[in-house]
């Protein structure tokens, strides 16, 4: 995506409060300097630019019906002989934004060696069912996670929950534009304050989901491990393999689908989906927990009612 695009993406998430600035521009991939630059300089900046891309592509297009099987270095090279020099990270950001795909075959993107890790680790990279064969987890022992596409009024958004196995509790909730790592762990932070509030403790536990870009990424994968000392777990059948957060999704977006297609703008779906994450944890019954509310259940669990906090956080 060109960078103008990535702007204006990032001020309509600006201005829809998504998250804040530093997040937004992370998430994106824009530098604070390119951010700032483009609030200062744009119009006159693209004016420019535009015209000196138009004579460069120009040129690049020229080279390529000549050399189909030249790559950015050669047509560089081939520039320079026409008497302009062009930076190659220009002549890479041509290529891509106008789609002039080279007729050469194209290197093979590196393998995630997080996901081959996980792939030679095989039934032990499920931890979750390790874990239920031997006995059935405390409360925030075993978490679940996932994302999934929410249409609304106003078009579609991802969301993500993190839930408690023992409870069903919602401990925590968030959604944006894009499945990232970055969203994924600001929900994470949302889970860890609610469990220490609830617990008087840092959390220990295993959170399961799959094997989403997000879950294998350094950043998801180094914080939790590293920074956080949690256990991370990954289905070996996607969604099948995720039954409990599945099963919410399928409840949670039927249930209430007709109430999220109402939402016009991403802050009334954030107001809906806050009211009826409450009616979840509150008033709704789950067989599974033997009729139960998930509130009912995790005050039972826990032995208290101290600090009742039913709508889990929403980051």
């Amino acid at each position: 995506m060109p960078v103008g695009e990535r702007i204006a993406l990032a001020k309509q998430a600006l201005a829809q409060g998504l998250a804040p600035l530093p997040r937004i521009l992370s998430a994106l991939d824009i530098p604070r300097a390119t951010w700032y630059y483009y609030g200062r300089q744009k119009v006159e900046a693209d004016r420019k630019r535009e015209e000196e891309d138009q004579k460069t592509l120009a040129l690049i297009t020229q080279v390529l019906q000549e050399h189909p099987r030249y790559g950015y270095r050669r047509i560089q090279e081939e520039l320079k002989r026409k008497g302009m020099r062009v930076n190659g990270k220009r002549i890479r950001r041509l290529l891509n934004d106008f789609h002039l795909a080279l007729k050469r075959g194209l290197r093979k993107p590196k393998p995630n060696p997080l996901l081959e890790i996980v792939l030679l680790a095989g039934e032990r990279a499920d931890l979750r069912a390790s874990l239920l064969r031997e006995r059935e987890p405390k409360p925030f022992e075993l978490l679940y996670t996932d994302f999934t596409l929410l249409p609304y009024g106003g078009g579609k958004v991802w969301f993500l929950p993190i839930l408690d196995h023992a409870t069903r509790a919602v401990l925590a909730w968030g959604m944006g534009p894009s499945p990232t790592a970055e969203l994924a762990l600001g929900v994470w932070d949302g889970a860890k304050e609610r469990i220490l509030r609830e617990t008087g403790r840092e959390p220990w536990a295993l959170i399961h989901h799959d094997q989403g870009g997000a879950f294998l990424s350094h950043e998801w994968v180094g914080k939790l491990l590293l920074e956080d000392g949690q256990r991370v777990s990954y289905s070996l059948m996607g969604p099948r393999g995720n039954p409990v957060v599945e099963s919410f999704f399928s409840r949670f977006k039927g249930e209430n689908r007709d109430l999220f297609l109402e939402a016009r703008t991403l802050e009334e779906l954030k107001g809906v989906i806050a009211e009826r994450i409450r009616y979840y944890h509150e008033g709704r019954l789950h067989s599974g927990l033997g009729y139960r509310t998930p509130e009912e259940a995790l005050r039972e669990a826990l032995g208290a009612s101290h600090g009742k906090e039913t709508g889990g956080v929403q980051n």
